[in-house]
């Protein structure tokens, strides 16, 4: 069984790495959908990832436009030879609720069951320590060592992430993305698991929050996409205190 993920990426070199190694270690083939980087994530990719393009195909936009990508991806993973598809965005780790047995080996499981669909519980991960501003702490480890302070009180968490699909056809991507959609889909009964890190350093949080509202279109703002960015003030410092949130003693396991 293939298992195709489709990535798409925008100055994510931090992580991107780790990110693209853990989905060859669940067994999934892997498509990066690079938006003009200028970090060295394309380079990243050509190295790491089974294929990579630029997006748009021409020249770097000013803005990124969700709907194109999605668009873009919808048309992929229709025109793909996968048996199951994946849209996941370079800080998610997706694994199975189940202990030792890797995403592939589960959607396998889903897929002899005749379900169609697989919606993911989201647990996001958080800084809280405001001298983590080395990115290279990531290196030989993974995002999956170092944090451990979560909770699932973030809008990201409490809305749907069925975004792991079998492919019999045209499916689209509804909702910014949250919810695929597609005639005679079976939802599997259980979540499997996201592990979200999308704030690894201050620096970088700041910096990523700042540059996706730039870089948001104003008619996707309009429908409520990417409104989640505003939530924080401009003098947010992007480091959580532990006491607020949730600890998950070995985040090695499927679920805290």
């Amino acid at each position: 069984m293939k298992i195709q993920a489709f990535v798409p990426v925008f100055c994510e070199a931090d992580i991107l790495p780790h990110t693209l190694r853990h989905l060859h270690e669940q067994g999934v083939t892997i498509h990066v959908i690079d938006g003009w980087s200028t970090d060295g994530s394309y380079e990243i990719a050509q190295l790491q990832a089974d294929s990579v393009e630029h997006f748009p195909a021409g020249a770097p936009d000013a803005f990124n436009r969700h709907a194109q990508i999605l668009e873009r991806i919808e048309h992929l993973a229709e025109d793909s030879d996968a048996d199951w598809c994946l849209y996941s965005d370079a800080d998610e780790w997706r694994r199975a609720p189940l202990l030792r047995a890797t995403l592939a080996e589960a959607v396998a499981a889903v897929d002899e069951a005749r379900y169609s669909a697989i919606d993911f519980r989201v647990f996001q991960f958080y800084c809280v320590n405001p001298h983590w501003n080395d990115l290279t702490r990531f290196v030989p480890e993974s995002p999956e060592t170092y944090f451990n302070f979560y909770d699932e009180a973030d809008c990201i968490s409490r809305i749907p992430n069925r975004k792991l699909w079998k492919n019999v056809g045209r499916a689209h991507l509804a909702g910014g993305g949250h919810e695929v959609t597609f005639p005679g889909m079976r939802i599997y009964p259980q979540k499997f698991v996201m592990k979200h890190y999308p704030f690894r350093t201050p620096a970088q949080a700041k910096a990523r929050n700042a540059e996706r509202r730039a870089r948001r279109v104003p008619e996707e703002v309009a429908k409520g996409w990417g409104t989640h960015l505003d939530q924080w003030p401009a003098d947010f410092d992007f480091c959580w205190d532990p006491a607020k949130l949730k600890f998950w003693k070995d985040t090695r396991s499927p679920l805290p």
